[in-house]
């Protein structure tokens, strides 16, 4: 981004406020998705199951409760609720590292954390990702995104290679308290927040049934097509992620800060991919930029399982280079498919749609997860690798047929496809989402 158009953003003290108290929310996310499968993996020397179902208890209230938290979304002033989620996520670490002081570590209680953190977080996301359109322009989306984009890929570098440092040298409780004042300082951040959003009064806005976001989402050819598409990605690249670590520790010899270091690559190539994108967002061509990084981000995984069976060195080195490139890749898919889900429904819809999408979209990651840890038993690690990581390429290619390559800018979508549902009458009983 040119140093004009960063100055702007920067100039909306709500967009402001919001980017800073995530950057710091995300970080504390990052360390303690990467956190807890390490800990049941080295600390209860849990099998590939019990690690899969640890990473699996993180995603599955995405399922659960993504359409009430658009409903929340849309009714909740966004203080309120960014500070209330990550209240209760610096409540759960807290309680997880008292617990463990007192009488140990067992696996129901990483999985009863990891359910509560992600309650919480899908609770966040949902939240902060549909106020981002309230307080931007549609012309200020894409490299508004490609700014956030830059923050969130920062904490995915950082967040795996510091919790693997912090659990291998300075131990666990100090992991957990580490991350617990993360969310805290979160807490202090949006605390200050004055979410007025542009042109809406979060507190009077109207509560959509659960079921219009999967209405509008369903109804909706372009959108539909990404969420599919993202639900399809995230199934394979949670499965990927499961096996990855198991081979790293298992397979290849790998510490864990050794692990969190590869997997932080994936941060480094996206810092990298968001910065680039959302320099150049009003000069790439959107539709074709959401078909090239999906391809290129599944292709990067896949090369490097080539090489699992080489030396230490070798391994570090290729799947280094591999997530680097799967993360610059997903940025430059990411910044255009969030821009593009914002800007196609009408503002009422946001949360709704949000929820919807991320249910969708996010819902099949716990599904990965187990099937990451079954394949890893069945196949070994890394033919697991091997064949998740050809999946995810194959599936890459379901979108070419999709409208949404002939989209030029963000506004073609805005104008040129969005459809204006039509809520049921108050007198009516709501009707069933379409199957």
């Amino acid at each position: 981004m040119t140093d004009t158009r960063t100055a702007e953003l920067l100039r909306v003290a709500a967009f402001r406020r919001l980017w800073t108290g995530d950057l710091v929310a995300r970080l504390g996310h990052q360390i303690a998705q990467f956190m807890l499968p390490l800990t049941a993996l080295t600390a209860l020397q849990a099998g590939a199951s019990d690690v899969g179902l640890v990473s699996a208890s993180q995603t599955v209230p995405v399922i659960a409760l993504s359409l009430v938290a658009g409903v929340a979304a849309d009714r909740v002033p966004t203080r309120t609720l960014v500070v209330a989620c990550n209240a209760l996520r610096a409540t759960g670490f807290g309680l997880l590292g008292l617990v463990y002081a007192l009488s140990g570590l067992e696996l129901w209680l990483l999985i009863a954390t990891a359910v509560l953190i992600g309650s919480a977080t899908v609770f966040y996301d949902v939240g902060y990702q549909a106020t981002v359109p309230r307080v931007l322009t549609v012309e200020q989306l894409a490299a508004g995104n490609g700014f956030l984009q830059a923050g969130i890929s920062a904490t995915q570098m950082a967040g795996p290679a510091l919790a693997g440092f912090l659990v291998q040298s300075a131990g666990l409780p100090t992991a957990l308290a580490v991350t617990a004042l993360l969310f805290v300082a979160a807490v202090v951040s949006f605390w200050t927040l004055d979410a007025q959003d542009r042109g809406r009064d979060l507190t009077k806005a109207r509560a959509l049934p659960l079921a219009e976001g999967l209405r509008f989402t369903w109804r909706c050819r372009p959108i539909r097509d990404l969420c599919v598409q993202s639900g399809l990605f995230n199934l394979h690249e949670q499965a990927f992620l499961t096996v990855f670590l198991i081979y790293g520790v298992r397979s290849a010899g790998m510490s864990g800060g050794e692990v969190g270091l590869v997997i932080g690559a994936a941060g480094v190539g996206a810092l990298t991919g968001a910065l680039v994108t959302g320099h150049r967002a009003e000069r790439l061509h959107a539709g074709r930029s959401v078909l090239v990084g999906l391809f290129a981000a599944a292709l990067a995984l896949l090369v490097p399982t080539l090489f699992a069976a080489q030396s230490r060195f070798v391994v570090v080195a290729v799947f280094l280079a591999g997530f680097f490139l799967n993360g610059f890749a997903q940025s430059l898919y990411n910044v255009f498919v969030v821009s593009l889900r914002q800007a196609i429904p009408p503002q009422e819809y946001l949360g709704a749609v949000t929820a919807s999408y991320r249910l969708v979209s996010f819902g099949p990651m716990p599904l990965g997860a187990l099937l990451g840890g079954a394949l890893a038993d069945l196949l070994g690690a890394g033919g697991a690798l091997r064949v998740v990581a050809l999946s995810m390429l194959v599936c890459s290619l379901f979108i070419l047929p999709s409208p949404v390559r002939r989209f030029r800018t963000v506004r073609d979508a805005r104008t040129g496809q969005r459809t204006e549902p039509q809520p049921p009458a108050p007198d009516r009983p709501e009707r069933e989402a379409a199957s």
